[in-house]
């Protein structure tokens, strides 16, 4: 790239185990950069909001996976939600889908 190019420049920070400091390094560089667009896509735990404290343009509602839902009228107490789900999102007694740990995957 020559000097005083004006193309845009991408920067991806991407893999690592959570905590190794990923956001951190954004943010860092984020705060460096003038002119900057920066994006937190991890879909478990989209953070740098946090830090780098953006003015919001606009919001709009987000509708993923459908969450599970136990039917009570058809509920027989089996049991058998429960081992299907892989994420524990179920609880019984009685049986209820706890949102905050379902992943929507139809199981």
């Amino acid at each position: 790239m020559k000097k005083n190019d004006n193309r845009p420049i991408t920067i991806v920070v991407v893999s690592g185990k959570g905590g190794t400091g990923k956001t951190t390094v954004t943010a860092s560089l984020a705060a460096l950069a003038k002119n900057t667009v920066v994006c937190d896509a991890d879909v478990d735990a989209a953070n740098l909001h946090l830090i780098l404290k953006p003015e919001v343009l606009e919001t709009r509602d987000f509708f993923g996976t459908e969450m599970a839902e136990i039917d009570e009228a058809l509920c027989t107490g089996c049991g058998e939600c429960l081992d299907a789900c892989r994420y524990d999102a179920i609880l019984p007694d009685p049986y209820r889908v706890v949102d905050a740990f379902c992943e929507g995957c139809a199981a």
